[in-house]
């Protein structure tokens, strides 16, 4: 009998242990699940949607992101945000500017949302007024632009800041095929003259050591002016009298006097290499960047 009753209650105990233990995992898989709930993903909004690839690549699954321009076929400085990039930057988490002039618009949104957290790449380069813009060019832009966003993503998350290392570490990763090529394209242009349409490409260039030649043509075609005459003498002595070993073209914004220059350099035999200030469509940002390096290297290598 005493055997009956002792098989009875260790029955029972062990329903009630596994009836424990099954408490303890419902509570457990129902906590993760309100966490999980409760979670609100990064919200992401860049003004370039170079940097917004950067910016997705290390956010990862913990949030999205929104480029505002997206279009190579709209000139930057002309374009015109809408009351859904308003809004689009009203919701941000996060917010990613160029600054120095280049998207007024979207500092000017981004300082509305006083809860956002601002990004300027400005900023990130110590921008004075006058200095080139065009940040993406810059050599170390993948590095200090992913660095800056681990630090800006862990104070939001700080429980995934290994995750948004790991992310950021291997998208630098991806990017090291142009560090490769552009260490090669400097052992082969620095020191060489080059002549250019307008600054946009100036910082990559700069990265290589070149010699920038009549620097101010290029700036009146930016500025929307028409180069002085000095400027266009300089244009045609370097040009016949073989300065310059390449013309670098910005082929999205021509004009007259760009056309007639690009003329001179081809009748010099100096080959001219197209670039252009917005990522084309259906490309990467890496493999726009390494692309137009190879067409670099091929011009004077030829």
């Amino acid at each position: 009998m005493q055997n009956k009753w002792r098989t009875v209650l260790l029955t029972i105990s062990g329903g009630i242990v596994l009836f424990l233990i099954g408490l303890v995992i419902f509570t457990g898989v129902k906590q993760n699940r309100n966490l999980s709930f409760n979670h609100q993903p990064i919200r992401v909004v860049s003004s370039l949607d170079s940097y917004g690839e950067m910016a997705q690549a290390v956010l990862g699954k913990q949030g999205e992101v929104k480029s505002v321009m997206t279009d190579p076929n709209v000139d930057p400085h002309d374009f015109e945000p809408t009351a859904n990039t308003a809004k689009l930057y009203q919701n941000a988490t996060v917010t990613i500017s160029n600054g120095g002039g280049y998207d007024t618009w979207s500092e000017r949104f981004t300082k509305a949302n006083h809860q956002a957290h601002a990004i300027n790449l400005a900023d990130l380069y110590d921008y004075h007024d006058g200095d080139n813009e065009h940040y993406w060019y810059e050599p170390d832009v993948v590095t200090r632009l992913t660095n800056q966003l681990v630090q800006t993503y862990s104070r939001i998350e700080p429980s995934q800041r290994q995750y948004f290392e790991k992310n950021a570490r291997a998208y630098q990763r991806k990017a090291q095929k142009i560090e490769t090529l552009r260490a090669e394209l400097k052992a082969e242009l620095a020191g060489k003259g080059v002549l250019t349409t307008e600054p946009v490409f100036d910082h990559q260039l700069s990265g290589l050591g070149v010699k920038m030649l009549d620097p101010a043509f290029a700036q009146a075609i930016d500025d929307g002016n028409d180069p002085t005459p000095t400027a266009m003498s300089d244009w045609q002595k370097a040009v016949k009298q073989h300065q310059a070993v390449v013309v670098i073209n910005n082929k999205q914004t021509s004009s007259r006097l760009v056309k007639q220059a690009l003329n001179e350099a081809k009748q010099a035999g100096v080959p001219i290499v197209n670039v252009t200030e917005t990522m084309p469509k259906d490309t990467t940002y890496i493999d726009w960047q390494y692309d137009q390096l190879k067409q670099l290297q091929k011009a004077v290598q030829s």
